[in-house]
C-alpha cells in the first residue's frame, strides 16, 4: 500500500475552506485526476456515495468515494473517505485554524492498480506522481479558497 501525506496553508478560515472541499459538486474543480462526478448520492455529508473516475498514469479508472467522517467544531474539521475500485484506499483530510487562516493536511493510503504497475514498471515513479498530484491538489484549493471563488 502506498501513503501521500501533504500540507498547505490557506488564507482563509476554516468553514469556507471545509465548505468547498466537502461538496462533491466541486471535487473535480481542485483535484487532479478526477472527473466530474457520474453520479452523486449525498451532499458531502456521512454516507455520500459518489461515483467519478481518477486519471493515474494515462488510464481511467472508475472509483467510488463513500464519506465515512464529515465534522466541524471550533477545534477545526475533518473529512475522511473511502476510495472502492481498482485504486482502493483512504482519505483524510483535516483542517486547522491557524493564525487566521486554515491549515489543511491530507493522508492517503491506496493501492496501486496492476494495470498502472505494469505500464510503467516503477512503483516509486507512480507514488511520485501521485504526490506531486496530491501538491498541486492542494494548491487549486488554496487557489480557490483564497480568490473568494469558493
Amino acid at each position: 500500500m502506498a501513503h501521500v501525506k501533504k500540507s498547505i496553508y490557506i488564507h482563509a478560515p476554516v468553514e469556507k475552506v471545509y465548505a468547498l472541499a466537502r461538496d462533491p459538486n466541486r471535487w473535480a474543480t481542485f483535484y487532479v485526476g478526477l472527473s466530474e462526478a457520474e453520479e452523486i448520492t449525498g451532499h458531502g455529508e456521512v454516507g455520500t456515495v459518489v461515483k467519478h473516475h481518477y486519471l493515474m498514469a494515462g488510464m481511467r479508472f472508475p472509483v467510488t468515494s463513500r464519506v465515512l467522517v464529515d465534522s466541524i467544531g471550533p477545534t477545526g474539521a475533518q473529512w475522511k473517505g473511502k476510495i472502492e475500485g481498482p485504486l482502493d484506499g483512504e482519505q483524510t483530510w483535516d483542517y486547522i485554524p491557524k493564525n487566521g487562516g486554515t491549515e489543511v493536511t491530507v493522508s492517503i493510503d491506496y493501492t496501486l492498480p496492476g494495470a498502472v504497475l505494469g505500464r510503467i514498471a516503477n512503483r516509486l515513479l507512480v507514488e511520485r506522481i501521485q504526490e506531486r498530484a496530491m501538491e498541486q491538489t492542494l494548491e487549486n484549493l488554496k487557489i480557490l479558497c483564497e480568490e473568494g471563488t469558493g
